[in-house]
This record gives structure tokens, C-alpha cells and sequence, in this order.
């Protein structure tokens, strides 16, 4: 393991800032079980390997423009038709989010859209989602803290309706040497669904380790989440996922343009070692 220096902790609380200037390269794996009221809910479960690069864009004028898009495959996922469950091996959709964020003060702030692309997949909703999206991130010396609203709604396609709003609330604690243990899951109200069945509403444990593999700084994060409140019929019950994060530089931006402030761009620029 190489050293890491000083910074490993204010990088780990980074690392955990949807609004902060990281490219990273997101492996994340998935397995979930599922319940529900449907004959053979119980028995159903599936596999999700998910790559989701992370490219932040330093404009000049200091503030950042991340691009978050999402690339998942899935085994033996169930779906719902005729009042029974099939599986599939199948690509899911590509969802993606467009984030402008500024920082001052120990906060983040940001504003953007949030959307999915069909993939015309055997899992695929066959519907393009849009919606807008805000942040606010709170970083203190004990570790971090914030909210990313957001809502999906149907603009295109041929699936059914779509209108779901979520909100991703997270809280993390440092623990020294790149440690964090925290919380972020996504609940989610969704307006088209039947009475008693709109809220999803998780709870979640994450631990999380940003180190050094190497000369390669990276982020490794476990967690294991359950779906409290849940549809009746069919839903997911257990998430385990873990997730591995090298840190890297966005190749799209190799050198980040003059800011207007000189100390930014000497910030963005210098290594975190």
C-alpha cells in the first residue's frame, strides 16, 4: 500500500460530495432480494454490475459541471406481467445526471436535470425521464452531510407513465485514516402508483475506506440497505452493494481552465497524496 498523506481525510469526505470536483471510475456490484405479496415474491433475487464514471468539469469561473451516467447489467432480474415473475439476464437502462455546483463556506451547492435513456433492452422501460435536481452538502471537521432532491418524469417513449420523486439524504462520519461510516439512501415517492404503495423508504449502513492500492488512490464502500417501507405486492427488501472507486483525472479536461481565482485552480491542480 503506498502512503497517503495528510489529505487522505478531507479526500474521503470529498469522495462522499456529489457536488465536489472528483473523477472517478464507479464498479459497483449489487445483490437483492425481494418480497412482496405475489405468489413467489419471496423466493426471487438478482445480480447488478454497474459502471458509473464520475466527470467533473472545472469551469473558469471556479464551479464545477458533473456528468454521471450509468451503465448496469443485470442477472436474473424479476419482472412483474400476467400476475406472475420471470427473470431476465438483461442491459438496464442508462440513467445520467447533470450537476452545476459551487462551494463556499464549508458548502455545496448545485442545481441541475437528472434523467434515463432507453436502452430497448428486455428490461427496458422504453421511456425517456427528465427532471430537475438540487444539492446541498454541508463538510465539517467530523465529516459530511446533505440532501440531492430529485424527480423523474416521463417525457418520451412507450412505456408506461413515469412521475417519481426521490430524495437522497446522507450522513457521513469520519473516522480517521480515510474511514467513513454513514448513511445515503434514496426514498422515493412515486404518483402514479396505487394507494399505500408510492413510498419506498430505505435505511442504510455504509462504511467506507479511500486509500492507496499501489501509486492508484482509491475508494472501497460497503453498505447493506432495507427497504422499510415498501410496496405490498412486489419489492426489493435487501440491498448489499459494494463498490470500487479509483480516483482519476477526468480525460475530457486534462488541464482545468485559468479560474478567476488563482487559488482554485492551484487547489484543482495539485495531487491529494
Amino acid at each position: 500500500m503506498a502512503q497517503v498523506g495528510p489529505n487522505i481525510d478531507d479526500l474521503a469526505k470529498e469522495l462522499s460530495n456529489p457536488g465536489a470536483a472528483n473523477a472517478t471510475l464507479n464498479f459497483k456490484l449489487e445483490y437483492r432480494s425481494f418480497d412482496g405479496s405475489l405468489a413467489g415474491a419471496g423466493d426471487q433475487s438478482s445480480t447488478t454490475l454497474t459502471f458509473q464514471p464520475v466527470l467533473p468539469f472545472i469551469l473558469p469561473n471556479g464551479n464545477n459541471l458533473i456528468f454521471r451516467p450509468a451503465f448496469s447489467y443485470a442477472w436474473d432480474q424479476p419482472s412483474v406481467s400476467g400476475g406472475g415473475i420471470s427473470q431476465r439476464n438483461s442491459w438496464g437502462d442508462v440513467p445520467y445526471d447533470l450537476l452545476y455546483s459551487w462551494s463556499g463556506d464549508g458548502w455545496t451547492f448545485g442545481a441541475g436535470v437528472v434523467g434515463s435513456m432507453p436502452t430497448g433492452s428486455a428490461a427496458s422501460s422504453d421511456n425517456w425521464l427528465l427532471g430537475p435536481s438540487a444539492l446541498a452538502v454541508r463538510t465539517a471537521d467530523w465529516g459530511v452531510w446533505g440532501l440531492f432532491p430529485f424527480h423523474n418524469e416521463k417525457v418520451g417513449g412507450s412505456g408506461p407513465d413515469t412521475s417519481i420523486t426521490s430524495l437522497q439524504y446522507f450522513l457521513f462520519y469520519s473516522l480517521g485514516e480515510g474511514w467513513l461510516i454513514g448513511t445515503g439512501p434514496t426514498m422515493s415517492y412515486d404518483w402514479n402508483a396505487p394507494d399505500g404503495d408510492a413510498w419506498t423508504v430505505p435505511v442504510q449502513l455504509s462504511l467506507s475506506k479511500t486509500t492507496a492500492i499501489g501509486e492508484q488512490l482509491v475508494k472501497l464502500n460497503f453498505s447493506a440497505e432495507y427497504n422499510a417501507v415498501r410496496p405490498d405486492v412486489f419489492a426489493e427488501e435487501w440491498t448489499y452493494t459494494f463498490t470500487f472507486s479509483p480516483v482519476v483525472k477526468n480525460p475530457f479536461q486534462r488541464t482545468p481552465p485559468v479560474p478567476v481565482d488563482a487559488a482554485t485552480r492551484a487547489a484543482a491542480l495539485a495531487p491529494i497524496r
